[in-house]
């Protein structure tokens, strides 16, 4: 049997067996009209349809780059169609596209190159398109879509994972205003809080764990809540909808939310599963997802963890979907909710660049909105930033500005996790621990869950000279996020606290790694050039001072010890400025 590399496309409708039973006549004729549709798309990308499976079909192409044409084609085809009233039921298609080896058995293809096609197809959402990482390698510069990592997979019956992208289909203008798909509508709709719902998981397994199905969405709804930085809907209206097939654009417009988590939950023998995703109402896509897996003996403490990850991975992507959001909106329309998300990806640079290029957006935040808190919170963190990693070169005016914005911000951010956390972070940077500590210990009381919190207030530890509550407190925050943007900041927080005691060589290890991951993050060799000359490792110290130097070639040590941290801590500050020395940094 000859084999070859090929193109595959396949194709599903969503629920048709559902439709059918409702209605079989007009679902029927419903799907005949699409696969025409399909089948002309095909032919006009130069592909070949060589199989069908009931209402799904499957098409080999030429290129990856005709069959990612064809496939957006065909979902703005049908959108278009169904735009009108009546043409009902409306079918919703899955695409899934792989490239891959195939055996060619006369006009048909067989094998892994298909099947991948085929689990794609299965995961892409109602009207989404996935393709496997094969595909996307052939695609850079040759399709004006957005390619969004889902990251990798593991498909059914096929033995090793995939990695996964969705094309962004609907994010590309086409047709009039009118009849073009529409963007996410709550922060258009001038709310200044994305909004979000947990619907009710699907029990995957017998009646008997209803009563768990429910409590995991109850304490991930209660764990969300505590979020301040989006609204979440009432567990009361999300299960109005248990038991029913639903929409999840129709629950958006229905509930007025922008975001939707959904799950399922299945039991087998002594072991648990829990599949849980986040969705664009509006557009239906897939913005986040994972799967958590426990033993049933633990399960109401898995029931309080799993609450505790959902919540610490939906809030940073739906804060990517917003700022997203934010970029693509043109200037003239920005409000302050919108100059603060674009400077939400600067944030968390942590270098001086990047800090540069927030403060003039959290400015004009400011500028529209006096009284907004949360802007004037980032912005004590950003001058904090500048006091602390000592980028400023005028430190007594950096104190002056950053205690002036703290101030201002203090007045409305009472019940606000982010902005508290931003405050006593800036707070800490300024050398007062203790007023830090009750802006932080606020946070945490609003949200538990808030890694970031977790992750200041384990600074705030290290610099009190408390690194074993600090190690707790850095291992908190990397456990509720640990994809977190900061999670090389709690690395190096952690690994200060580590030197701090006793274990210098350890923590030039961890800071090693840091480096190699974020070489554009530069403060970790001063660092790291003082616990290497600690630990007796003289060419690890003269390679971190070196490297620093290279990057900021004004250093001296006696800059870094105007950090107003080291007021509290005499003792550190002088380990650290000696083993500087003996690494070869400048007084």
């Amino acid at each position: 049997m000859d084999r070859k590399l090929a193109v595959i496309l396949s194709t599903d409708v969503v629920g048709y067996s559902r439709l059918a039973a409702l209605d079989e006549e007009r679902t029927l004729h419903a799907l005949h009209a699409c696969h025409r549709l399909v089948e002309e798309l095909v032919r006009q990308n130069s592909g070949r349809i060589f199989g069908s499976a009931g209402d799904g079909l499957i098409a080999e192409f030429p290129s990856t780059v005709q069959a990612v044409r064809c496939s957006v084609e065909v979902q703005r085809r049908l959108h278009l169609y169904f735009t009108n009233p009546s043409h009902e039921p409306i079918l919703e298609f899955r695409i899934g596209i792989n490239l891959g080896d195939v055996a060619v058995s006369g006009a048909d293809l067989l094998g892994d190159g298909v099947n991948i096609a085929a689990r794609l197809q299965e995961i892409s959402p109602p009207s989404g398109i996935c393709i496997s990482g094969s595909v996307r390698e052939h695609l850079d510069g040759k399709v004006p879509f957005t390619l969004t990592s889902v990251g990798e997979r593991m498909l059914k019956n096929i033995p090793r994972p995939v990695q996964v992208y969705s094309v962004e289909w609907s994010q590309e203008p086409f047709g009039d205003d009118e009849t073009a798909p529409r963007v996410p509508p709550q922060i258009r709709q001038g709310k200044d809080q994305p909004s979000i719902v947990v619907m009710p998981f699907d029990n995957l397994s017998g009646s008997d764990d209803e009563y768990f199905v429910d409590g995991v969405v109850e304490e991930i709804t209660s764990a969300l809540s505590r979020v301040r930085d989006f609204f979440v809907i009432a567990r009361q209206s999300a299960f109005t909808y248990k038991g029913q097939f639903v929409d999840v654009r129709d629950v958006g417009r229905r509930l007025g939310v922008a975001y939707v988590v959904e799950g399922t939950v299945r039991r087998g023998g002594d072991r648990l599963r829990i599949s849980v995703q986040l969705v664009d109402a509006e557009m239906r896509t897939q913005l986040w997802s994972e799967r958590y897996e426990g033993a049933t003996s633990e399960i109401f403490e898995f029931q309080d963890r799993i609450a505790a990850q959902v919540a610490g991975a939906v809030h940073p992507a739906i804060r990517r979907a917003e700022i997203e959001l934010s970029t693509r909106k043109p200037p003239s329309s920005l409000r302050a909710y919108d100059f603060l998300m674009r400077a939400y990806p600067y944030l968390w640079g942590h270098n001086e660049e990047s800090v540069t290029r927030a403060i003039p957006l959290l400015e004009k935040a400011v500028a529209v909105d006096p009284g907004y808190g949360r802007a004037h919170a980032f912005l004590a963190w950003c001058h904090g930033q500048n006091l602390g990693y000592i980028w400023s070169k005028n430190p007594e005016w950096e104190l002056k500005i950053t205690l002036a914005a703290i101030e201002a911000a203090s007045r409305s951010i009472d019940d606000d996790p982010s902005g508290l956390t931003a405050v006593g972070g800036a707070m800490s940077h300024c050398g007062d621990q203790a007023r830090a500590t009750v802006y932080l210990e606020r946070a945490l009381t609003l949200d538990p869950n808030n890694a970031w919190a977790w992750a200041r207030f384990g600074w705030v530890a290290s610099y009190r000279g408390e690194p074993d509550r600090a190690k707790e407190r850095f291992e908190k925050a990397m456990t509720l996020s640990p994809a977190d943007p900061l999670a090389f900041n709690m690395r190096m927080g952690f690994a200060l606290a580590v030197a701090q005691a006793g274990s210098p060589a350890e923590a030039v290890l961890i800071a090693r790694e840091v480096v190699d991951r974020h070489p554009e993050v530069t403060w970790p060799y001063r660092m790291m050039a003082a616990w290497a000359s600690i630990a007796g490792d003289e060419s690890t110290a003269r390679w971190a001072a070196h490297q620093l130097l290279t990057a900021e070639p004004d250093f001296t040590i006696r800059r870094y010890l105007t950090r107003p941290v080291f007021r509290a801590m005499p003792g550190w500050a002088e380990q650290m400025s000696e083993g500087m020395r003996k690494a070869g940094l400048p007084d």
